[in-house]
């Protein structure tokens, strides 16, 4: 429901509201994102551009970002989301469905089914995703906003690490049937999350908002997304953020690659690591909620940036033979990274923008960081492979990702100097 001004209860309710959302969007995921999904696409045999298209198809989907401003108009924040968030999670029954097609013989209708369903499922996730920080704000006090978002942060990572357990125990029984069968069975656990997915948009449905965010979402984007382009302090968080996101790109989104062919390590270790993450994760996110607090965004930010350092000195300096304390040291780092990044950055955006310009801000900032990070990443990792094998580094080791790092130290240097120009706030 959409009130003029929220009173602590309505506040309360609706942050208890958010966590449960993130309770059951966390499972959703973890059952309809890209572990489970790429594990039906390769059971399908699906031709390996599939797989490249459908790794493209996060970043594209920011081309729907301003659609959540428009419906913001009409329906509020909340109520925003939750519907996309309901097409989101039906969407992701349309991926699934492929595994039926090619099931009954009909591959191509199967890849068509796979990627219009994935297109839908991240438009809509950059449509409803827009309005979630300034819905943050609208429901907290500032004083309190630090303290939702570690705890929906905790909620969201308790699931993970809960579900990372229970499907590794379902997916060892899935090995142990026949191709098919795997796959339907794989199919029934994307019909899963996409029905927990379903209830977390019915959390956010009743969440209680101030007219405030609907207001400033009823202003001119084009006219209002100019006026936070001239915000120096705008424009100093936009290359912050991209800078942030370029740095974990070359760091941490190629973790999990690093550690299976440098290590060598079997599916079912890659499980084992996502639950530790989480675990890990829970641990970290209440302290980095405080730093956050107590030193400021932008120290903060500036602190969690240089655990990408540490990241590539860890990959510099670790033993080519695999051990847990290799790979708790490596997810420990990880997950302050992406927890200050997450935490400051919401802080940052919501103490440095005035309410009524929160919505086209967030689109805006979400636009341009998505895209951004998306082609830029995908081009500079491609110049960093190419420069491997011109050295020499074909084979796949360790070696070859030691001297990836050390080509892409260079650039995370650089983008220290984008973080290092926020402002106090």
């Amino acid at each position: 429901m959409i009130y003029p001004v929220l009173t602590e209860a309505q506040m309360k309710k609706s942050q208890r509201l958010f966590i449960a959302y993130n309770l059951f969007n966390g499972l959703g995921f973890l059952c309809v994102g890209g572990t489970v999904m790429t594990l039906l696409i390769n059971r399908l045999g699906f031709p390996d551009y599939v797989f490249t298209i459908y790794a493209a198809l996060f970043n594209i989907g920011c081309i729907c970002l301003p659609l959540g401003k428009i419906a913001t108009e009409k329906w509020g924040a909340a109520r925003t989301q939750s519907n996309f968030w309901f097409l989101r999670n039906f969407a992701s029954l349309l991926m699934g469905s492929c595994a039926i097609c090619v099931v009954y013989g009909y591959p191509t209708i199967g890849i068509v089914l796979f990627f219009t369903g994935a297109f839908v499922f991240y438009c809509c996730r950059a449509a409803g995703g827009v309005m979630t920080t300034a819905l943050i704000g609208n429901i907290t006090t500032p004083d309190g906003r630090g303290k939702l978002l570690a705890f929906a942060s905790m909620a969201n990572n308790i699931v993970a690490a809960v579900g990372n357990i229970s499907l590794t125990v379902a997916l060892f029984y899935v090995d142990k049937l026949s191709n098919n069968h795997a796959i339907m069975a794989l199919y029934g656990i994307i019909i899963f999350g996409s029905l927990c997915g379903m209830f977390s948009a019915l959390c956010l449905r009743y969440i209680d908002e101030s007219d405030a965010l609907k207001k400033a979402a009823q202003k001119p984007l084009i006219a209002d997304a100019w006026v936070c382009l001239k915000s120096s302090a705008f424009r100093r968080m936009v290359i912050g953020h991209v800078c942030f996101s370029l740095a974990m790109a070359f760091t941490m989104s190629l973790n999990m690659l690093v550690l299976k062919r440098g290590f060598q390590i079997p599916d079912s270790f890659a499980l084992a690591i996502s639950f530790i993450s989480s675990m890990i994760s829970v641990v970290v996110a209440r302290p980095v909620s405080i730093i956050g607090d107590k030193l400021g965004p932008r120290k903060g930010l500036i602190i969690g940036y240089c655990f990408t350092f540490l990241v590539i000195l860890f990959w510099q300096v670790v033993p080519e033979t695999f051990s847990w304390v290799s790979v708790a040291t490596l997810v420990c780092l990880t997950s302050c990274c992406s927890l200050f990044c997450g935490i400051c950055f919401g802080q940052y955006f919501l103490k440095c923008i005035p309410v009524e310009h929160q919505p086209s801000a967030s689109t805006l900032n979400s636009l341009i960081n998505g895209v951004l990070t998306g082609f830029i990443a995908m081009l500079l990792t491609t110049l960093l492979w190419n420069c491997c094998d011109w050295l020499g580094y074909e084979e796949i080791s360790m070696l070859r990702y030691r001297v990836f790092f050390r080509l892409a130290l260079p650039f995370v240097g650089l983008g220290l100097i984008g973080v290092w120009m926020q402002k106090e706030v």
